[in-house]
Formats: C-alpha cells, structure tokens, sequence
C-alpha cells in the first residue's frame, strides 16, 4: 500500500470528514467515500491505519486515492 505524505498527522475523531465515522460498520463508511476529496480520504486512512485497523475499508481509501491521482476518481 502506498504510503501518504505526512503520514505521522493522526487527525482525531472530532478532524475527521464524515461525522461518527469511529462507530461506522465498514460497509456503512465505505458507501461514503465517493463524496469526498484526496484530502479528506487521506484522513480517514490515517485514522483507519491507527485506531480501527479493517483491511477492506484501508483497501477501498487506497483505490479510492489511486483513482484520484490517475484521474478516475467521481
């Protein structure tokens, strides 16, 4: 997996871009991230990669990205 720049910036549950992401199934937040920018993506993968740790929904924020930087993210 790719790493993130400034990847040592562990935003808090009160930073993050969806409200109550931390009590989120993964199903559940995952539905959520085609609304959202690189930025707020690379938020919730450092909060994911911390504190939660599910490999499915660390694999959707990294395609997701992926998608972004080859410009097929929408």
């Amino acid at each position: 997996m790719p790493e993130c720049e400034g990847e040592s910036r562990d935003p808090s549950t009160g930073q993050l871009p969806i409200v109550g992401y931390n009590h989120l199934a993964g199903r559940t937040a995952e539905s959520l991230f085609p609304g959202l920018g690189p930025e707020e993506l690379v938020d919730l993968l450092r909060y994911e990669r911390a504190h939660r740790n599910r490999l499915p929904v660390i694999r959707s924020l990294v395609e997701r990205l992926r998608n972004f930087r080859h410009g097929e993210a929408g």
